[in-house]
Order: structure tokens, then C-alpha cells, then sequence
């Protein structure tokens, strides 16, 4: 199994725990804050419903993970980032609502903060994967191509040894440093057959053009399939390199 499946199973489990521990045994240290609330505060949030509201968040929360996980295994494409999107909306937009049952001098406060952590959280999240996730952009130069966009490489054709076709993008260890979401992967990640490479690829698309240079080898897959080819054949005529 991947490392995003288990990572959605431990999202499942870990509010799923959170929600039976609020609700059943009446847990409520394990929210945040709570336990250095004044006794009285704690008291009128409790007859507030303040807890209770955060256990129910929780158990929507691992509910709704769930359901989408369960539709994956039925050739329900995206679920990771339908799950990411559902979380990110269902806790603020929760957390924005439990704001009411703050105790009445608190309440203000609660929903300014709430509110403006929910712009901040998924306005970055949005900006970051918009951009993680376009397609990459190739100039090619008098003595270099330039691969614009987040991490990119400048590469001069003198570095080049050689470049070839991959029916698919080779199988993936780890991220060293850089952006990995669903199927995009762009930055510096180790390859089982390649050692530390450079990636800007949609694992989804084929082929993948490998370049390898003196640097270490760097793969890239375009908007379409021509357009990889394109690349490759524009490699070829910038410069000596053989194909393997």
C-alpha cells in the first residue's frame, strides 16, 4: 500500500478515536485549550454543547474521510485530494460554527479567528497546489533549456550525457526536498533505480522524458504526450548526447 493511503487510514482512525473519546468517555483535555479554561468556563462551554460540538465535528469529519475512502476502492478517482478539500472545509467551516457556543465574551474572538484561519489555511493550501500541480514549462535556449515553475533548473546542453523515453516514471522512495502531492512530483526525490533525481512529472502521464546530465538524472513529463515527445526530440537537436 502507498504512503497516501495510509496516511488516509491514520486521518480515519485518528478522528474516529478523537470523536469516541470526546463523546463516550467525555475526554475533553484532548481539546485544544480546554483543560486550561477556568473551571466555570469549562462548565458553561460544556451546557454550551462546546465539546460535545467539537466530538460530533470529529465524527463528521472521520465519517466523511471514510465514505470517500470506501468509493476509491470502486474506481473513485482523486479521493486524496477530494479527502484533503473535505477536511479543510469541514474543520474550519465546523470550527467557524462552534464559535457560537463560545461563552458570550469569547464568542467574537472565536469566529474572528476561526474565519480568518480558514482564509489563510486553505488560501495557502489552494495556492500551493494550483501551483505544485501545472503543468511544467520548457524553453529551450542557445546553450541551455530552462525548466521554469516551482523548483526549477536551468540545464545546459554541454550537461546533457543523454535522454530517453520511459514507458512510465520509475518507482519512487522518498521526497528529499520538494513538492509532493496525489500524482504531481516536483524537487529533488530518491528513486529506487535512479538514486536522487530531479522530478517534474504527473505520475499519471506517459511517457516520461529522462534527461541524465552530470548533476544526477532529471525526468519531466509535459501537458500531453506530443509534447514530452516534442521535448525529446528538441533535446536531440540541441545537442551531441546519444539516446539510450
Amino acid at each position: 500500500m502507498s504512503l497516501i493511503f495510509w496516511t488516509q487510514i491514520v486521518l480515519i482512525v485518528m478522528f474516529a478515536l478523537f470523536a469516541y473519546a470526546i463523546l463516550k468517555k467525555k475526554a475533553y483535555f484532548l481539546i485544544s485549550g480546554f483543560a486550561t479554561r477556568a473551571d466555570a468556563e469549562q462548565e458553561e462551554l460544556i451546557r454550551n454543547g462546546y465539546p460535545q460540538g467539537v466530538g460530533r465535528l470529529f465524527f463528521f469529519l472521520a465519517a466523511g474521510l471514510a465514505v470517500i475512502q470506501i468509493l476509491s476502492f470502486f474506481g473513485f478517482s482523486h479521493s486524496f485530494e477530494i479527502q484533503m478539500a473535505f477536511l479543510f472545509l469541514g474543520l474550519f467551516g465546523g470550527l467557524i460554527l462552534l464559535s457560537r457556543k463560545e461563552i458570550p465574551q469569547k464568542r467574537k474572538r472565536a469566529f474572528i479567528t476561526s474565519s480568518v484561519m480558514a482564509v489563510l489555511v486553505i488560501g495557502g493550501v489552494s495556492v500551493l497546489l494550483l501551483t505544485g500541480s501545472r503543468p511544467v514549462a520548457v524553453t529551450f535556449g542557445p546553450d541551455s533549456l530552462d525548466i521554469s515553475g516551482m523548483y526549477g533548473e536551468e540545464i545546459s546542453y554541454q550537461d546533457i550525457q543523454s535522454s530517453e523515453l520511459l514507458e512510465r516514471m520509475p518507482d519512487v522512495s522518498y521526497k528529499e526536498n520538494g513538492f509532493g502531492f496525489s500524482s504531481f512530483a516536483k524537487g529533488w526525490f530518491k528513486t529506487k533505480e535512479y538514486g536522487s533525481a530531479l522530478l517534474f512529472v504527473d505520475m499519471r502521464k506517459q511517457p516520461v522524458l529522462l534527461i541524465k546530465t552530470t548533476d544526477g538524472p532529471v525526468f519531466l513529463t509535459g501537458a500531453s504526450n506530443a509534447q514530452t515527445q516534442q521535448w525529446k526530440k528538441k533535446i536531440d537537436e540541441k545537442t551531441d548526447a546519444p539516446a539510450d
